[in-house]
């Protein structure tokens, strides 16, 4: 069958990754694992990623110490969709977490009969797959969609959601915890910044005004960034993460500021939403650093870390670990296909959008007809459209899509009613409407 073909592929690559590797490499001790998410941090904001203003410059001194990989493909551009793959190592067409709790709002004004759609009892979650290995799990979200309504509390001892509160709040949370943390080695820490995200922030004493529109936003949002790198620095100095932990840094979806012609992100699943971020760095002190170049997945991080703390690849993950790419034993296939899709919300005229990357090469379509084709290494501002004259890769990668889904397992829905306060409502309308 087709989905046994693309699974072997899928192995296959696996084989090319971990080169002699028989397995995970059981930890003499299990470290201590940190993911920090900062929301809507596109890649090419960071001066590790060619940016001409250092960002962020306490992890300008953690990155140099640890592994980069700088061609990193989210599955969606929207936070509900892509967290949901960073935490299952599933597609959003497996997963089923297309929208977020103020896009079912919204469409419930429409239609009452709207359900929001959550993580499947039936996958399971990085924290899950932790707590089930000895670890301590903890949890602190600043993202309206990363909440336990759509159910990304599952797994965690201690899970804390907020929405749009601000590092401050966030680093004041994980403060309280410090103590027990501390006591409860080996432990997971997960933490989702919202900043820096749209109404942006002037942050002293990093913002500097520009005249124009576009700059001025990007002051604004580069000051944001710099203001969640201060924050943290302070939480790796409480709470030791120079000893016995990995520290994994990360977006799960960028931001446009005009790029293709929109504002914020959900829109579009071009470079400047679907490029993120994405650091390993060891206490250990035993990674030779590096940048890798080579193209990978957000869903590859879950595949990793389940290898860190010494568990045994679990068959259901779309990733890949990279482990033996952090350790430097391989380089990622130019040959595997990864994927990426929108249900943009309502507000954003509610699009259905689907990607294939293949080493240099990226397929868009946006349903029901409409086909692009960029050489993201040639033109990485994706201005420049193939798909007429290649339309042999065209039909290639929209097969693979169209294989994907025909094909891969997906996971029964668990629907769930939810009434959002009025007044959280509008703040949050507000917020996305202002561009």
């Amino acid at each position: 069958m087709i989905w046994r073909s693309l699974k072997l592929a899928v192995l296959a690559s696996l084989v090319a990754l971990t080169g002699a590797s028989c397995g995970p490499r059981k930890p003499a001790r299990q470290p201590n694992v940190v993911l920090i998410v900062i929301d809507s941090l596109r890649a090419d904001h960071l001066a590790y990623y060619g940016y001409d203003v250092d960002t962020t410059p306490f992890l300008s001194t953690v990155i140099p110490r640890g592994v980069a990989f700088r061609r990193v493909h989210s599955t969606s551009s929207w936070a509900a969709p892509a967290a949901a793959s960073l935490v299952t190592s599933l597609y959003p067409a497996q997963h089923g977490v297309h929208s977020g709790v103020l896009a079912t709002r919204t469409l419930q004004d429409i239609d009452p009969r709207v359900t929001l759609n959550r993580l499947p009892a039936g996958v399971g979650t990085m924290a899950e797959a932790l707590r089930g290995a000895g670890y301590s799990t903890w949890g602190v979200s600043d993202d309206v969609d990363v909440s336990p309504d759509l159910g990304f509390d599952r797994g965690f001892d201690r899970f804390e959601h907020r929405t749009e509160i601000g590092a401050s709040v966030v680093n004041a949370i994980v403060r309280g915890w410090a103590g027990e943390i501390r006591g409860a080695a080996p432990y997971f820490l997960y933490i989702h910044y919202s900043d820096p995200r749209r109404p942006y922030v002037t942050r002293a004493p990093w913002y500097t005004p520009r005249r124009r529109e576009r700059e001025d936003a990007m002051a604004a949002y580069d000051s944001e960034i710099s203001y969640v790198d201060d924050h943290v620095r302070a939480l790796y100095e409480l709470l030791g993460w120079d000893r016995d932990t990995w520290l994994i840094v990360m977006s799960v979806h960028g931001e446009e500021f005009r790029d293709h012609g929109d504002w914020y992100h959900g829109r579009t699943l071009h470079g400047e939403v679907l490029s993120v971020p994405l650091i390993f760095a060891s206490a250990a002190g035993d990674l030779k650093p590096r940048r890798v170049e080579e193209p990978i997945s957000i869903v590859d991080v879950l595949p990793t870390v389940r290898e860190i703390a010494g568990l045994a690849p679990d068959p259901a993950d779309m990733g890949l670990s990279l482990m033996p790419v952090i350790r430097g034993d391989a380089s990622p296939s130019l040959d595997r296909v990864v994927f990426a899709e929108l249900r943009s919300p309502p507000w954003y005229g509610g699009r259905e959008i689907k990607a294939a990357m293949r080493g240099h090469l990226k397929y868009v379509l946006t349903l029901p007809d409409r086909e692009e084709l960029f050489n993201i290494a040639a033109d990485p501002g994706e201005s420049r459209d193939l798909a007429w004259n290649r339309p042999d890769l065209r039909a290639e990668l929209r097969g693979e899509i169209e294989r994907l889904e025909a094909e891969a397992p997906r996971y029964a829905d668990e629907p769930l009613r939810v009434v959002i306060d009025p007044r959280t409502v509008e703040r949050l309308r507000s917020a996305v409407y202002a561009n």
